[in-house]
């Protein structure tokens, strides 16, 4: 007899080493992905379902503060005495971080209570374009990094050993009631066909706000020059870690710099704290009066404003006086 067609679904669940484990027992949910790769889709329908998600969860891209600031301490007592603080409150309960293989081993796994793992993956180009919108990089430059990472998350789970759940971001939303259903399943949340169905509004792809928090908003710009030294400011929104720049002249890098001097009409324009300042001498370069000079913020694809300026042509600043 001829097999019936077979459709691509775009999931793949796993057993692990905890199979044996009773299907109604509890578990932590453990929800990973590389990087803007859907992990926040996924977590946004959990949350709604009502699974405790974290104490101090970031809105719209859902993550788990506390948790990460522990996994990147590598503090395994806190760890443990937060697993068991929430073991205690909860029966059932998770978190979500992007790139979790970078922040624990693999049989730190085992640290958590019946361990389930979501794993999303999407198409290496399209997370690579995604992070370079956000990050503002070179997407050809981070494909083969996203690739590596994608094939480490696997081999992560794999020596995790316990239940995975690997999901397609683009077969889940070409079939949103897929991705309600497989997770909902996976995890043992029961919910009414009512329930599910206003679920299936949280499987929307280029959500506005989570596009907007996603994305690394940088401010700043060339201010002028006065006795061979350039003035500016850069600062990068929601942070108050300086920036690091670098300037250009003629395409040709010439100097690197950190933007952390103090200016106060940036402190009274409520730019950060207002240690956002920059002054570099060119004097000692000798350049050309009419070299174009652009100040780059480094590792990004994004030059400040005035960039591009002919040397000669750059007012003298007023915030260097």
């Amino acid at each position: 007899m001829a097999d019936a067609p077979a459709i691509n679904i775009g999931v793949i669940q796993t057993g692990g080493k905890a199979a044996k484990r009773k299907a109604s027992s509890n578990r932590t949910i453990l929800v990973t992905g590389i990087a803007r790769s859907g992990t926040s889709m996924v977590a946004a329908v959990l949350r709604a379902a009502g699974l405790h998600m974290g104490d101090f969860v970031h809105d719209v891209v859902h993550e788990d503060g506390q948790m990460q600031e522990i996994l990147q301490s590598r503090d395994t007592a806190m760890l443990r005495r937060l697993i068991g603080q929430r073991n205690t409150q909860h029966k059932q309960w998770g978190f979500k971080l992007p790139s979790l293989h970078t922040l624990m081993r693999h049989d730190e796994v085992g640290l958590f209570r019946n361990p389930h793992l979501i794993a999303i993956y999407r198409d290496p180009v399209a997370v690579a374009v995604r992070h370079a919108i956000s990050e503002h990089a070179d997407a050809a430059a981070g494909l083969a990094n996203t690739i590596g990472a994608m094939a480490a998350l696997a081999r992560f789970a794999e020596q995790a050993g316990c239940p995975t759940l690997f999901l397609s971001y683009e077969k889940v939303l070409s079939f949103p009631p897929l991705l309600v259903d497989s997770v909902l399943d996976f995890c043992g949340i029961a919910a009414s066909a009512e329930q599910r169905g206003t679920l299936l509004a949280h499987v929307e792809p280029n959500n506005p706000a989570y596009m907007a928090a996603a994305s690394r908003r940088f401010m700043g710009r060339i201010d002028g020059i006065m006795d061979g030294e350039l003035f500016g400011w850069c600062f990068e929104e929601g942070r108050l870690e300086p920036v690091t720049l670098e300037v250009y002249a003629d395409d040709r890098l010439t100097e690197t710099f950190v933007a952390d001097g103090y200016r106060g009409d940036l402190a009274a324009g409520g730019i950060g704290n207002g240690l956002h300042g920059f002054s570099c001498d060119l004097s000692h370069h000798k350049l050309r009066p009419d070299a174009a000079i652009r100040v780059r913020i480094k590792g990004r694809n994004l030059d400040l404003e005035n960039s591009g300026t002919a040397l000669n042509q750059f007012a003298v600043s007023a915030s260097a006086s």
